[in-house]
């Protein structure tokens, strides 16, 4: 089993919705994701604004975890969410993706939009593309589930292909995965 010092240093990214109102189930549920990845030693990086972004790291920082928010200068009318820790602030849009995508170990994605859309097929296709040892790709929610299941009828998208993510039914799920998928992992660098 890995040590709690070795986990703690993992970093997860968690893609999501900016339009999720405090009182909506998407809100709720990236606030529980968040808490669930601190408690088990996760530190959780996302776009560090507001909706889910804002919620998973308010359920970091009360549970005790480390936050990074990847900004964009595009959205410079936007200010990070007060949970972030460390803000990684980057000139365009392309730059952030290739943060989001290189910060991690693993990625969670909850519901969302175009945006989110976007920040799973640059990770997923990435995983893709490498070969060798892969990141989890996680996503979260009975909505990802349909749309990864109709892609193989109107694109080109292999069952191997869906076989790089894992389809989780709740964020509990989600983090259970990663601490099953750790557990059997070789340590991160520097350990």
């Amino acid at each position: 089993m890995e040590s709690s010092a070795a986990q703690s240093r993992r970093v997860v990214s968690v893609f999501g919705g900016s339009r999720a109102a405090e009182d909506s189930p998407d809100y709720r549920d990236a606030y529980l994701l968040g808490g669930l990845l601190a408690r088990q030693g996760y530190a959780l990086c996302n776009g560090g604004y507001h909706g889910t972004m804002a919620a998973a790291a308010r359920g970091a920082k009360d549970a005790g975890g480390r936050t990074i928010g990847v900004t964009v200068e595009l959205l410079e009318r936007l200010t990070p969410n007060p949970w972030i820790d460390e803000e990684v602030a980057t000139a365009t849009l392309f730059t952030r993706l290739e943060q989001l995508a290189t910060l991690a170990d693993a990625y969670v994605a909850l519901r969302g939009g175009i945006g989110t859309l976007l920040e799973l097929a640059l990770v997923w296709n990435l995983a893709q593309l490498q070969g060798g040892p892969q990141r989890p790709i996680v996503t979260v929610g009975r909505g990802w589930r349909s749309v990864l299941r109709a892609l193989p009828r109107y694109l080109a998208v292999r069952p191997e292909d869906l076989a790089m993510t894992v389809m989780a039914a709740s964020p509990r799920a989600a983090v259970r995965y990663l601490d099953r998928y750790f557990a059997k992992a070789i340590p991160p660098t520097g350990s």
